[in-house]
């Protein structure tokens, strides 16, 4: 017996001491292709005692596929809960487009008073918010950038939010750069028209002209003015749409515009407040009274 036989006679016994593998050859002689299927394919009987692999199961198996199942489906749960949230946040997106883009834009002269400062505003909430009619855009900016500041600083919160995502700081600062130049530049022309109505509108009597001459320079003044309030409109819209769309997340944004309504709720709360106590009165003294 050569030394090739003798090894495949040994590798034979080994198998038959092991307790049969998946494939077995016979005693008699064997040609070459079967030999090497049998060492391939040879292994440890399944479910045998310090075996370090388990044998196929179709009950594990199915086992197995129903926990997939059920992952899938937490899955595909928590895909249409975020579909749904993205459609309630464009659903809001849509609502700020039609009110600061139509439905605030004053189409009579009278109007043009309940935008600048509305009456259902209290004193001191028009002198926290008001701009031109409504919230200062940059202040937009300014909530999220304070929202940012404290998750930054929040050390308890696992998940991921927008201060985790690289970048979000400086886009926020150069966007608060950005409208707050157009801001400026809105302020300004609002200057100018107060000069406007102070040094060169018909009322004073030096400046006494025909009803109709007036009237055509108190409308001129009341198309600029719509102008500007209309461009302030579209500012609000833009800082808000950057902020929802190009900043968040879809969960940070819900989280957003509830705080962003909270404060607005707030603030009036709080105006209101104030009307409902005493006033402050000082003693006045009569000009020439000794």
């Amino acid at each position: 017996m050569n030394s090739m036989d003798r090894f495949e006679e040994d590798d034979r016994e080994e198998r038959r001491e092991d307790g049969g593998g998946v494939l077995n050859t016979d005693d008699g002689d064997g040609d070459g292709e079967s030999c090497w299927l049998a060492k391939t394919f040879h292994c440890k009987s399944p479910g045998k005692p310090g075996s370090a692999k388990q044998g196929f199961s179709w009950e594990k198996y199915g086992q197995w596929k129903q926990e997939q199942k059920q992952r899938t489906a937490r899955l595909e749960k928590q895909l249409k809960a975020r579909w749904e949230l993205e459609e309630l946040i464009d659903e809001q997106l849509k609502s700020f487009y039609v009110y600061y883009h139509r439905a605030m834009v004053s189409v009579q002269l009278k109007d043009i008073p309940q935008l600048l400062m509305p009456s259902w505003a209290p004193p001191y909430e028009l002198a926290a918010m008001s701009w031109l009619g409504d919230w200062r855009p940059s202040a937009i900016l300014e909530l999220v950038l304070g929202l940012v500041s404290s998750s930054s600083s929040s050390s308890s919160s696992t998940s991921p939010s927008y201060a985790d995502y690289p970048g979000a700081e400086q886009l926020l600062l150069q966007l608060k750069h950005e409208i707050r130049i157009e801001e400026q530049v809105l302020d300004e022309e609002m200057a100018e028209i107060q000069a406007t109505c102070i040094l060169h509108l018909p009322f004073g009597p030096m400046n006494i002209k025909s009803s109709e001459y007036s009237l055509a320079c108190v409308q001129s003044v009341f198309n600029t003015i719509e102008r500007v309030i209309t461009k302030a409109q579209h500012l609000r819209f833009k800082a808000l749409e950057l902020v929802l769309k190009k900043v968040l997340s879809p969960i940070d944004a819900a989280e957003f515009l509830v705080a962003f309504e909270e404060i607005q709720d707030s603030i009036h709360q709080f105006a209101v407040d104030q009307l409902q106590k005493v006033p402050v009165t000082l003693p006045f003294k009569a000009l020439g009274s000794s």
